[in-house]
């Protein structure tokens, strides 16, 4: 049911117009080729996506190495080796502390691109923001004894498809 929801809600947040276009994250950029950061060989590594027609990749040497806000970092890409997400993964000690860490990612993000996220919960802390050709979404997942703060920036045409993907196989 919740993601039924979140065509909606991305609709309705992408109606926002606002000062700047998040493009990057950690260093990396969106609609970048991803041979910009990874190697050939590390490039046949890749595995397909659950979004039809991309691939997705761990970066083993981001450009920026924040490890405040970012354990791991991987890229979406299409065939054409155009990055479409950027994901980021930090795992934490607990759900309070994600939250926290969150908060200040959060309000990074926002002073940097001059924008306002929109703080959700579907039922996950999250916050997420749709602007123009991208989206940055937030949450914080708990799995057994793991949690982990998912940051993700991505094109607004990977969105519609990862929704698409989702509804599909409700």
């Amino acid at each position: 049911m919740k993601k039924l929801l979140l065509l909606p809600l991305l609709i309705t947040l992408s109606t926002t117009i606002l000062a700047k276009t998040p493009e990057s994250l950690f260093g990396v950029y969106i609609n970048d080729n991803v041979l910009d950061y990874v190697t050939q060989k590390e490039l046949k590594s890749k595995s397909r996506d659950r979004v039809r027609g991309f691939y997705g990749l761990e970066l083993k040497n981001p450009p920026i190495s924040n490890k405040d806000f970012s354990d791991k970092l991987y890229v979406r890409f299409d065939k054409n080796n155009k990055i479409a997400q950027i994901k980021s993964e930090k795992h934490l000690q607990n759900f309070e502390t994600c939250k926290r860490v969150g908060v200040d990612v959060r309000k990074a993000l926002e002073t940097k691109y001059d924008i306002k996220l929109k703080r959700i919960s579907i039922p996950r802390d999250s916050f997420m923001g749709v602007f123009g050709v991208s989206g940055i979404v937030s949450e914080c997942t708990v799995s057994g004894d793991k949690t982990v703060l998912l940051i993700s920036l991505m094109t607004s045409e990977y969105i519609i498809k990862l929704n698409e993907s989702l509804n599909s196989k409700i």
